[in-house]
């Protein structure tokens, strides 16, 4: 019996240490987890933001559209565009809307008259670009989207709209279309 005192305790001094070493292991494998949770979440975070931020940019670009045709709705004629003030005519060259100057130039756009919570207003240029003679009876589908006006010329504009999100870095988005109105 003395000899299995003994042996139990040995045993017993033996684990004293294990217990320790394997609770450390436990516990670091733990913090590893909790902090690659930490980071996941952090990164859906942004991922949320950066997709709320680009859909404001688009709501802000399409505000701007929708100035732009109201613009070209209350036309009585077009003598504005001559290639200033963001209106471009016939024969203008409409800038580039690629490049930054385009949108920092106050002559190359029109600032809308409200932001929609944006960074900043939405900003847009117009470009009288050609007109599609004798549309008859309802040519081109107008009726339903702008006023049909009846037959006639119809004169096509082409519309560009930039919109920006929420903050000074965030995200900028470009849209463009086709307006066509009879005059």
């Amino acid at each position: 019996m003395h000899r299995i005192e003994v042996l139990n305790r040995v045993t017993r001094r033996a684990q004293r240490g294990a217990a320790l070493v394997i609770s450390l292991i436990f516990l670091l494998v733990i913090t590893i987890v909790a902090v690659a949770g930490t980071r996941s979440t952090t990164m859906q975070e942004r991922m949320a933001g950066n997709t709320r931020d680009r859909n404001l940019a688009f709501q802000a670009a399409e505000s701007g559209l929708r100035e732009g045709e109201d613009f070209i709705e209350s036309l009585a004629s077009l003598g504005n565009f001559d290639g200033t003030n963001g209106l471009y005519g016939l024969t203008d060259t409409a800038p580039d809307y690629t490049d930054s100057a385009t949108w920092s130039t106050a002559g190359n756009h029109v600032t809308a008259d409200e932001d929609y919570g944006s960074y900043e207003a939405p900003r847009y240029f117009i470009k009288y670009y050609t007109i599609v003679p004798g549309a008859q009876d309802g040519a081109l589908n107008l009726s339903g989207y702008g006023d049909n006006k009846g037959s006639g010329d119809v004169t096509i504009f082409r519309i560009t709209s930039r919109g920006t999100g929420g903050g000074a870095d965030s995200a900028e988005v470009t849209v463009r279309t086709f307006y066509g109105r009879i005059f």
